[in-house]
């Protein structure tokens, strides 16, 4: 049984990827804009039904949402990574195509 998952003839990242590469990053951003929202709703909740602030559970909600916030930055730098993978197997496969010649 073979479990590789990039096929022999396969040589990096290709125009044909950016399209599923892209939606699957916006699906994550999109997703993680819904997780904040929920969060901010869950905390103005907690503190209008006058719980003490402080409280485990608005501490808890506080940190979730800032360690989601401190991830937002690394998305870009995903894109810029999956950007230069594609632009260098495209640059791979031409380049590898035209020496055999």
């Amino acid at each position: 049984m073979d479990l590789r998952i990039i096929p022999k003839n396969k040589k990096g990242l290709g125009i044909g990827d950016i399209y599923p590469i892209m939606l699957t990053i916006c699906l994550v951003a999109v997703l993680i804009a819904i997780i904040l929202f929920i969060l901010q709703a869950f905390a103005a909740t907690m503190s209008n039904n006058g719980n003490i602030n402080g409280t485990a559970a608005q501490n808890a909600t506080a940190t979730i949402s800032t360690q989601i916030v401190a991830f937002i930055p690394w998305i870009g730098i995903i894109l810029l990574i999956v950007a230069a993978a594609i632009v260098i197997g495209v640059l791979v496969n031409s380049l590898g195509k035209q020496s055999r010649t």
